[in-house]
């Protein structure tokens, strides 16, 4: 997101009239914070965002994740599950019914007016990794309902006062901004958590060491060292001649020497296993734990292939109700709770926006419990079975028909 926040945003500041904020950091395309990077700079970094200045390390999160494939198919896995999730508004069993209907149907029609809620999801997800997201309500005319959203990036962000601070908008993207511009929080959704991408920039740190390590190493020990040793009694002018052959035999591996002459080389074999690929597997795996949780140490595992079957596949959907439940309470708390406030003042909150997970169900299990249900008396629902196991059921002819 570069240009300018749309006009729509006209009170994205506190207390301001109407006006577009700008963001100005055009200057930060021309900065990889990757090139020269070290671990005393990223350190320094870390210890700024814990100040609340987030600029420079939110910076170089961007660049890190799209420079590392381990960590781009990470994330994308981890984040996988928003494009199936869906979404429904939920009541609460012990309240008023007609309280519940009516705010229920109240927040569909709301959630569904919002034009790009997928988009705006999967940025708000992405704060997992990034430590915190931020959307901005952008509302239809006249009315405090949210047409769409406008993300705004991490590093125009900071927290005045440390690290327990107020958010505020940091236009220029400036790295040791002080106060900001304030912001009226009740326009904006924002997720906080424990940034994923610490840990992980960690290993992506050292393993870039170990990979550019290895390609010196190839360089410079890939080809055994080679020494030519003249024959007796060269003089001085011969020396410079068999020098010159010598280069030109060790440059394209065949040539000429005089009788007499010896060959030696140096085994460097010890030297090139030196323990570079191992180095890299194990920060791989390392990113891929910290992307996970810990549920997963490879994105494939002897036997599976990918990540659609086995414990793979159950850890993921694991994670998935959990991060399904953490954004469903952003929006419970900055949509639903404003919302029902201003149109039901004084009144409980009798429905409330949740993300539905699909439960992981084994199908044949399922049928051998309804076949057994069916055989002490009971019924299941059709309908119920056939959103379960996604099979189309169809009524079984008569015996002798």
């Amino acid at each position: 997101m570069q240009g300018c926040i749309p006009v729509g945003l006209a009170f994205f500041l506190a207390g301001e009239g109407p006006m577009a904020v700008a963001k100005r950091h055009t200057w930060r395309e021309y900065y990889n914070p990757i090139r020269g990077l070290s671990m005393a700079r990223l350190v320094a970094m870390e210890d700024n965002a814990e100040r609340g200045q987030y600029a420079d390390l939110q910076w170089f999160y961007y660049h890190m994740e799209r420079s590392d494939v381990t960590i781009m198919s990470a994330v994308a896995r981890r984040l996988a599950f928003l494009a199936a999730l869906d979404w429904d508004i939920h009541t609460v069993g012990t309240a008023d019914q007609t309280l519940a209907k009516e705010q229920a149907e109240f927040l569909r029609n709301a959630y569904e007016r919002i034009g790009n809620f997928q988009e705006a999801t999967s940025f708000l997800a992405h704060g997992l990794f990034s430590g915190f997201a931020h959307l901005h309500k952008v509302y239809s005319p006249f009315s405090s309902m949210v047409s769409y959203f406008e993300p705004i990036e991490q590093w125009f962000w900071i927290k005045h006062g440390g690290m327990f601070g107020e958010w505020r908008f940091n236009p220029e993207s400036r790295p040791h901004e002080a106060t900001g511009q304030a912001i009226d929080r009740k326009n904006f959704c924002v997720l906080d958590a424990a940034p994923l991408f610490r840990p992980i920039s960690r290993q992506f740190f050292s393993k870039s060491l170990a990979a550019a390590d290895w390609d010196t190493a190839l360089e410079t020990s890939a080809n055994p060292s080679i020494f030519l040793i003249g024959p007796p009694g060269t003089t001085p002018e011969k020396e410079l001649e068999y020098r010159t052959v010598a280069e030109q035999i060790v440059s394209n591996g065949r040539g000429y020497l005089p009788n007499g002459s010896d060959v030696k080389t140096v085994d460097t074999a010890q030297r090139s296993r030196m323990p570079f690929q191992e180095r890299i597997t194990y920060c791989d795996q390392q990113i891929v734990m910290a992307a996970t949780g810990g549920l997963l140490t490879m994105l494939t595992e002897s036997g599976s292939g990918t990540l659609a079957g086995g414990a793979h596949s159950r850890g993921l959907l694991e994670l998935a109700r959990s991060d399904a439940a953490r954004i469903s309470e952003v929006f419970q708390r900055d949509l639903d709770d404003p919302w029902l406030d201003e149109f039901w003042p004084g009144q409980p909150h009798a429905a409330y926006f949740r993300f539905d997970v699909p439960e992981d169900y084994n199908v044949p299990t399922m049928l051998e419990a309804v076949a057994n249900l069916n055989w002490a008396g009971y019924r299941v629902d059709k309908a119920q079975i056939e959103d379960k196991t996604g099979l189309k059921l169809l009524e079984a002819p008569a015996q002798g028909a």
